[in-house]
């Protein structure tokens, strides 16, 4: 079931790449578009690719070591999964923390530093935007 929603989200993915792509290839004659990307489209893959990298990184701890608690059933996981890991990660990098993954050891600090990209890291990026189309004017 994982794998499947995880398939369906990459082509979703790779449609909304390809939608945006084609609506500002329509609008290049009304609108002057100051990135490649449009802001919003920007900012998605940062976060998606941050949140592949952090991922990746719960992942290849995990082999050495349980890294999470499974708060409803109240253990340790033992058998963690990439998908698993993903959802984990963009948990902790958009801050809903839904508590049924709760990280234990220095994972602790890795997540809590995730967080806190998931929080910066789009506001330099909207804020340095903003500041570039002000200064242009």
């Amino acid at each position: 079931m994982a794998q499947a929603i995880l398939i369906l989200f990459i082509i979703f993915f790779l449609f909304q790449i390809g939608a945006f792509a084609k609506k500002k290839g329509d609008m290049k004659d009304t609108h002057n578009f100051k990135l490649q990307w449009p802001l919003y489209l920007y900012i998605f893959t940062v976060m998606i690719s941050l949140t592949m990298i952090f991922a990746l990184i719960y992942f290849f701890i995990s082999f050495y070591s349980p890294i999470l608690i499974d708060s409803n059933k109240g253990s340790i996981v033992q058998n963690h999964d990439f998908a698993e890991m993903i959802y984990y990660s963009g948990t902790t990098l958009l801050s809903i923390g839904y508590g049924d993954l709760n990280p234990i050891g220095p994972i602790r600090y890795i997540s809590v530093f995730e967080g806190f990209l998931g929080i910066v890291v789009p506001s330099v990026m909207f804020i340095s935007e903003i500041n570039k189309s002000y200064k242009e004017n």
